[in-house]
């Protein structure tokens, strides 16, 4: 379903997100085929499908000149992301959280890397039964400043197991220039452009490999009976109406197995003029979408099977159905990625 969330949060996330100027390597599972027999992964390593969220700001950076690394500039938390398709049609999202310090001309740090394959078709992966899978790994780093450059090297790679990959990383190196708050790196085989997360940065913390530090979530925090509320009030589309949207999700949690549905309301009114399919100046769809899902741990997914919509004069039909990968988060809330953006979902307090 089309959301004015995606203008709302999609547009902050390519702001600050991150951007690739090339695809990384395709951490290519060997096992991970669909039932139909596809390989999900697929994209030839330098050939990536899709283009990098952030690609203006990358358009504006090329011009600029690598300023000199003074003390501790290199130090700090950089986001690179990218989002692309696979040969078969796949989503694929790329994300990589580097932490680097600096102490005079020595450099080190590490940076945590996931890679998400949802099937866009409905259509399951062999590797695990669900319809989309994650891979996570975290790359350990050292290097060192050379005069307006610097250098880096992987020294260790630890990679998550998953069914859906049994393929090794190889350690590279890295020459950099630093280009006000962009990191330029390259690499045998391509580039990439880091962007540095600033303290009012709405880029979501990665969740790190089994047994890191993130915030913990208790048991009952994982389980995801109940209502979840999402709400997009007094926004203007792009005819200069006003648009609001109200989303409850109505999940029952079966041990991971996931059902349920969302009902998705969307109200739009005018100040001047009528709306030629209702003759008055607003209108109201009501449309419920059937879910279906598995959850492992705090990471889910979530497909749209079908819907349906109230009968209206204005309803034209056009609907779609998506596939989500989400994220449970502290404090009753829920992030949910899909092929057009990101939204926050928060738990009804039992007294709503």
């Amino acid at each position: 379903m089309s959301r004015l969330a995606f203008l709302l949060v999609g547009i902050g996330l390519c702001a600050c997100g991150g951007t690739g100027l090339s695809s990384r390597p395709a951490d290519v599972p060997s096992s991970a085929h669909h039932n139909g027999e596809r390989n999900p992964v697929g994209n030839p390593i330098g050939t990536p499908v899709g283009s990098p969220v952030g690609s203006d700001s990358v358009s504006s950076m090329e011009s600029q000149t690598a300023i000199p690394i003074t003390r501790n500039a290199l130090s700090g938390t950089w986001d690179w992301l990218y989002r692309s398709s696979t040969q078969q049609g796949d989503l694929r999202i790329e994300e990589e959280e580097w932490n680097l310090h600096q102490k005079g001309s020595r450099v080190s740090g590490d940076y945590l890397r996931q890679v998400t394959i949802l099937s866009l078709d409905q259509k399951p992966f062999r590797c695990n039964g669900l319809f989309g899978f994650l891979l996570t790994s975290r790359v350990r780093l050292s290097g060192e400043v050379r005069g307006d450059a610097f250098v880096l090297q992987e020294t260790s790679v630890e990679q998550e197991p998953s069914p859906c990959s049994d393929e090794k990383m190889s350690p590279r190196s890295y020459e950099g220039s630093l280009l006000g708050n962009h990191l330029s790196l390259r690499y045998p085989g391509g580039q990439q452009t880091l962007v540095r997360r600033g303290k009012d940065s709405k880029v979501a913390p990665l969740t790190p490999l089994e047994g890191g530090g993130r915030e913990s979530l208790s048991e009952k925090d994982l389980v995801l009976n109940g209502i979840w509320d999402f709400q997009l009030r007094s926004s203007v589309d792009s005819d200069g109406d006003q648009h609001s949207e109200v989303e409850e999700w109505h999940l029952v949690d079966m041990g991971g197995k996931l059902a349920g549905y969302c009902d998705r309301i969307v109200e739009r009114s005018r100040q001047r003029g009528v709306f030629a399919c209702s003759g008055s100046a607003k209108f109201r769809s009501v449309t419920r979408y059937t879910l279906r899902g598995r959850r492992s741990g705090e990471h889910f997914f979530l497909n749209e099977t079908d819907y349906r919509s109230e009968p209206s004069p204005c309803e034209n039909g056009g609907r779609r159905v998506d596939s989500y990968r989400g994220t449970i988060l502290p404090m009753g809330q829920l992030l949910l990625e899909w092929s057009g953006g990101q939204q926050i979902l928060r738990r009804r307090r039992e007294k709503d």
